[in-house]
């Protein structure tokens, strides 16, 4: 099968196996923290983390840190993916609703904006099917 290029917009939803591909092609910070993308669409990107220890603030609950995180690399993605440009943030903006301290959180990201030269997305995280956090991230488009 070949592969997509990263340089060319997403227009249909990518595969199993090439999800499995940029999974394992993403070495950065989303690994890092254990986000796992699964599904990938012009329209929407989704991913999950699964909460250990290392995600937990001194009160037992996941640190706001992990939700931003979440919303700029799952944000900075689907702009990515969307357009087949770089794509670097400008503002983050998370808002923190409900606590979590051990499970699945799921989020999922959505265009607000789609321009020539800015993005804007939301992404919304839940927890057992609530809302516990929304991401609102503004990106600029990089010239290739």
């Amino acid at each position: 099968m070949t592969q997509r290029s990263l340089n060319e917009p997403v227009t249909d939803p990518l595969n199993d196996e090439e999800l499995a591909a940029l999974n394992a092609a993403n070495t950065g910070f989303g690994q890092h923290i254990g986000m796992v993308i699964t599904y990938c669409s012009a329209e929407r990107l989704e991913c999950y983390l699964d909460v250990k220890p290392e995600h937990l603030q001194v009160a037992g609950i996941v640190n706001g840190g992990v939700y931003a995180a979440i919303g700029e690399t799952l944000g900075s993605a689907a702009a990515i993916v969307t357009s087949g440009r770089p794509a670097v943030g400008m503002s983050n903006n998370t808002d923190f609703l409900r606590s979590v301290s051990s499970g699945r959180i799921e989020a999922v990201a959505r265009p607000v904006h789609i321009g020539r030269s800015t993005h804007l997305w939301r992404v919304e995280m839940t927890h057992e099917g609530k809302l516990v956090a929304i991401t609102t991230l503004k990106l600029m488009m990089m010239e290739l």
